[in-house]
């Protein structure tokens, strides 16, 4: 087992010598690495792209064709060729339903850019709780390894006691017994580091060998004062517009299904022009030139239901999409309170946590020197670092929850940004 310790050991000092990476440079790396990152701006730019093709049916279109035939007689024994060239010229004058459906996908539009950004901000946390879930982690290697350590040496001096006669078989059953299940906390330990480590390569696409870890002049505090306004908050949230926008899209869809019962009013112009020529009769050699504008005026008669029956699914998709916005906006407004909640539990636990290692502290400096004078017992100092090795892991470990509790409250309100990746920066040790 100290061969294991040892070897652990060596792992975290290996990669403490490695240049330690900052929180900054793991998320522009999960920035330009994350697939599903890309999948979102690439839905963003299909659904700007899918509006500019429908609003391009509203304005004026050109189409033009030419055809070559070749015509033989054969009771004249008449070969001659004609070319047609025609251009044709229209444009919507009144279309309710095209109208309806450009703003239905405006709406669209307004709604990928909010689902955009509120997964960018959902990004930037789950990244921030990648990295602190691989410091966390490797504070829990540590205080494993630390009680793996001090049970070794409880069963070392409980098998020394029996020897000389003063310890029982079940004292040295006991303390086998707590080594064994520290050790099996120490592989936890070491295979929730691996797992913990994979999760946040998934995200960067390269292996993370040391990270930086929070400063001492890191304060732990509710970074920002609680807005008592909570509906204008709300209202703001991505997650709340991008259900508005759905709504409005919605109420467009409805609208343009029952613009399927609405005539609609086109203006065109069609310029043709043809030539005749190689005939051996001078009157098929002919040359025409025509331009015809026409108003057209369409109107839909008899749907057999066909019109009814989109009309009643839009209102279906106007009701379920109200309903969407009013769970969404209090969602969003539930999330706030918890989540600000949340953080001030957190920034009280860190406080206490940080007292805990104080008593930890005192409590290792008592028993070194009662056995250093021959009073105490090496077990007792062992178990008192061990559990100073836990306190300080309880406190790291808090910290990097309240951090991540930070980010998650932003992300509650709505204005979460990459600049908050530059503050928690600041606060890593360099």
């Amino acid at each position: 087992m100290r061969i294991l310790n040892i070897a652990l050991g060596l792992v975290l000092v290996g990669n403490a010598m490695a240049e330690p990476r900052g929180l900054s440079d793991i998320y522009q790396l999960a920035v330009a690495n994350d697939p599903s990152l890309r999948a979102q701006i690439a839905v963003r730019g299909a659904s700007e792209a899918l509006g500019n093709q429908i609003r391009g049916a509203q304005g004026l279109s050109a189409s033009a064709s030419v055809s070559v035939k070749g015509t033989q007689n054969l009771k004249s024994d008449d070969d001659y060729g004609t070319g047609t060239l025609s251009l044709t010229l229209s444009v919507p004058l009144y279309d309710r339903g095209l109208s309806a459906s450009i703003d239905s996908q405006d709406a669209a539009v307004r709604q990928a850019d909010a689902t955009l950004a509120a997964y960018r901000q959902s990004h930037i946390v789950s990244v921030t709780r990648a990295y602190f879930a691989v410091l966390s982690s490797e504070q829990d290697l540590l205080a494993s390894m630390a009680e793996v350590e001090a049970f070794e040496r409880q069963l070392e001096q409980a098998s020394e006691r029996l020897i000389v006669g003063i310890g029982t078989r079940v004292d040295v059953d006991q303390a086998r017994a707590r080594l064994d299940l520290s050790q099996v906390g120490l592989i936890g330990a070491k295979v929730a580091l691996d797992t913990s480590r994979l999760d946040l390569e998934k995200l960067v696409n390269e292996p993370i060998l040391s990270l930086s870890d929070l400063g001492d002049d890191f304060k732990a505090d509710v970074h920002r004062p609680r807005d008592g306004n909570w509906e204008m908050l709300v209202d703001s949230h991505p997650d709340v517009i991008a259900e508005r926008e759905a709504y409005q899209s919605a109420l467009a869809d409805l609208d343009e299904a029952l613009a399927e019962t609405t005539p609609t009013l086109a203006l065109s112009s069609i310029f043709s022009m043809s030539d005749t020529s190689g005939s051996n009769t001078a009157a098929t050699n002919t040359s025409a030139r025509s331009n015809a504008i026409s108003l057209t005026l369409s109107a839909p008669i008899y749907t057999n239901g066909v019109a009814s029956a989109k009309g009643d699914v839009a209102k279906a998709g106007v009701i379920k999409a109200e309903a969407d916005l009013l769970r969404v906006r209090r969602e969003v407004l539930a999330n706030m309170q918890e989540t600000y909640r949340n953080l001030e539990a957190s920034a009280r636990t860190v406080e206490a946590r940080q007292l805990a290692i104080v008593s930890a502290a005192s409590r290792v400096e008592a028993t070194e020197a009662a056995y250093a004078v021959g009073s105490g017992d090496i077990v007792e100092l062992l178990n008192a670092k061990k559990d100073l090795f836990a306190a300080e892991r309880d406190f790291a470990k808090a910290r990097h929850t309240h951090v991540v509790r930070q980010l998650q409250f932003d992300r509650a309100v709505g204005d979460l940004s990459e600049s908050a990746i530059a503050r928690i920066d600041q606060s890593l040790t360099q």
